[in-house]
């Protein structure tokens, strides 16, 4: 049996047809790879339509740094890349300075925040970051100097007043600390951070009564909480954590208690 061969047209149609779809691809492969990163979340496909796109790579960085997904070690690959295509990218050194401060690795996320604050000096949100980098490797003034820095430009932020608060106390403020605590409980009356942090400076100073009465609401507010209300406290975490977390601050706060014991006399 002889093989009957398609008419020439045929194969000049479809030869036609995915010549015209390789060009459509190519065409519009950018808003396709944003597309199906969009829908589908798949960075290998998106990638490989759009991978010069520094957005959409910083988009997936942001996806895999608790935007939807937990792992760092993608974050800072995609992160990288979408610098190595614009170097200027605005956030993307500050989102890898993040990466390294929770890994421990301070020394590199202090590189990476420098390089945010010399390259977009208005980012102001970069001395937080700052701040947290510098307080947990014990550079106290710095922290403090960053954090009020921050200050300046979000002076309704709690978690700026609740860590310059942190940070007067390891520098024996206790003062200091009492009235950062409370400019930010103006801002979150009910916020359990910052009442902890309250009770911890008014027991330095020798006011034992307010102390308790300070982590007893800290831990209303925290009873009523849960484990992942308490972790949007810490953008950027492994949610793993959030559970021993919660319990750990309550653990403390309830020995915070039960340490101080009735202090009704001291009214």
């Amino acid at each position: 049996m002889r093989l009957r061969l398609a008419p020439l047209w045929i194969a000049y149609v479809i030869i036609i047809a995915f010549g015209v779809l390789f060009f459509s691809v190519y065409v519009f492969r950018e808003p396709l790879g944003s597309a199906v990163w969009k829908n589908l979340h798949s960075a290998e496909a998106a990638t490989a339509l759009n991978g010069s796109d520094p957005e959409l790579l910083f988009s997936i960085g942001n996806y895999y740094f608790g935007g939807g997904a937990y792992d760092t070690r993608k974050a800072e690959i995609y992160f990288r890349g979408a610098l190595e295509i614009d170097p200027s990218l605005p956030g993307a050194h500050y989102q890898l300075a993040r990466v390294y401060f929770i890994r421990g690795d301070f020394y590199l996320a202090e590189i990476e925040i420098q390089k945010e604050l010399e390259l977009h000096p208005d980012f102001s949100r970069s001395y937080y970051v700052l701040g947290l980098i510098h307080g947990y490797s014990g550079r106290l003034k710095e922290a403090e100097t960053a954090f009020k820095e921050f200050l300046k430009w979000k002076p309704d932020s709690w978690a700026g007043n609740n860590d310059l608060a942190w940070i007067y106390f390891q520098e024996g403020k206790y003062a200091e600390a009492r009235d950062a605590a409370l400019a930010g409980l103006k801002i979150t009356p009910n916020n359990p951070w910052l009442l902890n942090a309250l009770g911890v400076a008014l027991l330095n100073i020798g006011d034992k009564n307010s102390a308790k009465g300070a982590f007893e609401k800290a831990l209303a507010v925290l009873n009523a909480m849960n484990e992942s209300d308490w972790g949007k406290a810490y953008p950027g975490n492994d949610p793993g954590i959030y559970a021993e977390g919660y319990s750990q601050m309550k653990a403390s706060l309830e020995a915070n208690i039960r340490l101080l014991g009735d202090t009704s006399h001291l009214i």
